[in-house]
């Protein structure tokens, strides 16, 4: 089983207007997700979320169909991660 990590970035819609999610994936799992929308972002785990509204995608990663394109660095994903976990006072 491949259980190396990867991170992506892709333009998103919700509700609250036109965004990105930015997804952490251990093999087929998407393990952290970050969605920015504006000002507003938030984060879902496991553990679960800052915000109902945006849950933690169950879908396996082949599922969102990205490609080298979407991909991002783990710092660029871990940066935005603090500042989701940061703006809902999650430490």
């Amino acid at each position: 089983m491949n259980t190396a990590k990867k991170y992506y970035k892709h333009p998103a819609e919700s509700d609250l207007g036109k965004g990105n999610v930015l997804m952490e994936a251990r093999g087929e799992k998407i393990v952290r997700q970050v969605e920015i929308y504006g000002l507003r972002v938030v984060w879902a785990d496991a553990t679960g979320q800052s915000d109902d509204r945006f849950a933690l995608a169950d879908q396996p990663l082949s599922f969102f169909d990205f490609d080298e394109d979407d991909e991002i660095s783990a710092r660029e994903f871990e940066s935005a991660w603090k500042k989701a976990r940061d703006a809902s006072g999650t430490p």
